[in-house]
């Protein structure tokens, strides 16, 4: 059961203050809230240790020429399909959501053609999946921070345990490769 935590204005408050400039010193913050910095440091503490209140490091989508592809799915088991993108380096995050399209995957990558290829070789083959909706996302209104797992691992299989000698997307270049099993063609995740 999640912890119900409930915000108040001064709370609301630390959290825009936060949203505007994630450099800003506790001391600083108190004085624009009217606390101290100790109580502005527990109420942090407090809205982080919740899960309430994070920080992410990544890259600025709006400044960073990546492609980022939203997928919404109707499907069986939107749990199994999640479980492929674990810990593939394409994945950002998925929502297992309510409506027609019960789940909705956001993928990056430098090309289009590499994110075509992931859909149609890893979620439109399931038999499972009914329908697919994607659309590239083309401009962010706002800066737009995208947590991406910029080192990964080298193994010799893949994640989706797919073999991208044997991919025709691969073979034919339409696709970049996958940068965990070192066929990686890109240059974002180097080998």
């Amino acid at each position: 059961m999640a912890n119900i935590f409930r915000l108040d204005d001064k709370d609301r408050k630390i959290i825009e203050i936060l949203e505007e400039n994630p450099k800003i010193s506790q001391n600083e913050i108190s004085k624009i809230v009217g606390l101290s910095q100790p109580s502005v440091g527990s109420r942090i503490k407090k809205m982080r240790d919740l899960g309430i209140l994070s920080y992410a490091y990544g890259m600025n989508i709006k400044n960073s020429s990546l492609h980022i592809l939203k997928v919404d799915v109707k499907c069986s088991n939107p749990g199994e399909i999640l479980k492929l993108f674990t810990n593939c380096p394409f994945f950002l995050t998925g929502f297992i959501v309510t409506g027609n399209k019960n789940l909705s995957i956001m993928l990056v990558g430098e090309n289009m053609a590499t994110l075509e290829a992931i859909v149609d070789k890893h979620i439109r083959a399931k038999s499972t999946v009914y329908e697919i909706d994607a659309g590239i996302i083309v401009r962010a209104e706002k800066d737009a921070i995208i947590p991406m797992r910029i080192h990964v691992e080298k193994a010799d299989k893949s994640p989706c345990n797919s073999d991208c000698d044997s991919c025709e997307h691969y073979k034919r270049e339409l696709c970049l490769g996958c940068p965990i099993t070192g066929h990686y063609k890109g240059r974002i995740w180097k080998n």
